[in-house]
């Protein structure tokens, strides 16, 4: 299973989203450094994300979602996971390019994991030091992460990163 969840499920939480490069790729996040082309080697990009307020559910599904194709082949298990839990939902119909995220999402690298931090506390910047301690480096400052001047929620590891923690208490 993909998709790895950590604490009493709810409809809040931390994310962070494992994407599989599996040849080098050139990826602009819209306009963020006048489009600046960032050439990816193979391995794995980490997204950091939050979604309160209950909106996890639907985050996590508009992000395996993609404006133009397919989605990503993770959709089905993420909506399986969400139904198991006895929740309505469902991916949308349309998604249109907003946030870096979206951009990442779009390009060819495929969703190979979801690990779910459930709570409602913010959590993106304990998770981005986390990455980076296990060895990921962060693509540029600020992206993915406007709300954090000099943090960056898009991270490049050459492998992937063990990120299955058993008791999320010690984390936050």
């Amino acid at each position: 299973m993909s998709v790895h969840a950590h604490g009493e499920p709810q409809k809040s939480g931390a994310y962070v989203l494992e994407l599989a490069v599996e040849a080098p790729l050139d990826l602009t996040f819209g306009r963020f450094q006048g489009g600046r082309v960032f050439r990816l080697a193979p391995g794995r990009v980490y997204y950091v994300g939050s979604a309160l307020a209950g909106r996890l559910p639907g985050r996590l599904l508009r992000h395996a979602t993609r404006a133009g194709g397919p989605p990503h082949r993770m959709q089905g298990e993420l909506l399986e996971y969400f139904r198991s839990l006895g929740w309505a939902v469902r991916p949308p119909a349309r998604k249109t390019l907003h946030w870096h995220a979206d951009y990442l999402m779009e390009s060819p690298a495929e969703l190979a994991a979801a690990y779910l931090f459930f709570g409602d506390t913010p959590r993106e910047a304990f998770l981005e030091n986390a990455l980076r301690a296990l060895g990921a480096v962060p693509l540029a400052p600020g992206l993915g992460a406007g709300d954090r001047p000099g943090g960056s929620h898009v991270l490049w590891a050459a492998a992937p990163l063990s990120l299955d923690i058993n008791d999320t208490r010690t984390m936050f």
